[in-house]
């Protein structure tokens, strides 16, 4: 399914030249979007593939979106030709955060997810509006 997001989602490639910011921004609700149903699909045993498939679905679009918007923006920072150096810098804090967060949710299962009372106590924390 996420290849299939991923062939739907390159079909919209010419219209994210002119909007890179919003692309960027739907690429990451998406993305968002696809793991929410991805981690909620255990809890729905008779849904789970379609879950899934969906989450992996809106993924593979976000991808699409986020690597085709990621020049345009990377080159409105290029002030000396630098635009290598700053694709660079981009990898290296985002796996610098998710190294960290990778960290944190380590920490966080191993503490306070110990306990049944603390697994419902970050499940209210994590999923707001319950």
């Amino acid at each position: 399914m996420q290849h299939v997001g991923k062939l739907i989602g390159s079909n919209w490639g010419g219209t994210m030249d002119f909007e890179p910011k919003r692309w960027r921004l739907l690429a990451d609700a998406l993305y968002d979007i696809g793991t929410g149903l991805e981690v909620l699909s255990p809890w729905c045993p008779h849904l789970f593939l379609e879950m899934a498939g969906l989450g992996n679905f809106a993924k593979g679009m976000a991808v699409v979106a986020a690597r085709a918007t990621r020049l345009p923006i990377y080159s409105s920072f290029a002030k000396e030709g630098n635009l290598s150096d700053l694709f660079a810098k981009g990898e290296a804090f985002s796996t610098l955060f998710n190294v960290i967060g990778i960290g944190v949710g380590i920490q966080l299962a191993s503490t306070i997810c110990a306990s049944m009372q603390g697994k419902v106590k970050s499940f209210y924390l994590f999923v707001p509006g319950l």
